[in-house]
């Protein structure tokens, strides 16, 4: 799906979009659907984790503690690798 060799590759766009289905499949309960769809996003590199996907992660982990599931193992697994992505990136990197 990640398709970063291409030349107008989007990956902001991407993120968002597999954000954006992660919440889709949380507040449908589908706490595992969830956790495979953010995975790309938490997996992205530092250099990629613009402020606009810092904010959408945190979205998701927003909406997984308000989840009724939020106590099974994957939504606890999910909701710490969500607060291990950084908070807070500057626009541009230094340099």
């Amino acid at each position: 799906m990640w398709c970063p060799t291409r030349p107008n590759w989007a990956f902001g766009d991407l993120a968002g979009a597999q954000c954006d289905l992660a919440l889709v499949r949380l507040f449908s309960g589908d706490v595992d659907g969830a956790a495979e769809a953010i995975r790309p996003v938490l997996d992205l590199p530092a250099s990629h984790q613009n402020n606009g996907i810092v904010v959408s992660a945190m979205r998701v982990r927003q909406a997984r503690t308000c989840n009724p599931a939020q106590t099974a193992v994957v939504a606890r697994d999910l909701r710490a690798e969500i607060e291990a992505f950084p908070a807070h990136q500057p626009a541009l990197p230094r340099g």
